[in-house]
């Protein structure tokens, strides 16, 4: 079981390092409509915000069924060895959680007909 657990421990680290992205995007993103309200020259056009915008909500819910997957993982493990696992389980419950925050935050950008986002929350689960 070591090594699998191992394994799961690298696809945290992988995760970890998509979802510092994602933030590193969000930041980016607030500060192009941050600009944009103070009418100063913006990092991204409209539709690179927008395009951007939806690439990192699509990271966000892959980062959370990765994390879902690992949740899981380590349940089975957990419940392999006889222990309790109540704390697994309420990890993949919050997996779960943040997996429909994410496809309604990936829904709203869908809905936006427009090109620019500005009314819309850039969410970083």
């Amino acid at each position: 079981m070591k090594k699998e657990e191992i394994r799961l421990i690298n696809y945290q680290l992988f995760g970890l390092a998509i979802t510092l992205l994602t933030t590193i995007l969000a930041i980016l993103i607030t500060y192009n409509q941050k600009l944009g309200t103070q009418k100063r020259p913006k990092l991204f056009t409209a539709k690179d915000s927008l395009g951007l915008t939806y690439l990192n909500r699509i990271l966000i819910l892959l980062v959370g069924l990765l994390f879902l997957y690992i949740n899981y993982r380590f349940y089975r493990i957990t419940k392999g060895k006889g222990k309790d696992t109540k704390s697994e389980e309420l990890q993949i419950f919050a997996s779960i959680l943040a997996i429909i925050s994410s496809i309604i935050a990936l829904y709203i950008v869908t809905l936006s007909n427009t090109e620019t986002i500005a009314d819309v929350e850039n969410p970083n689960i």
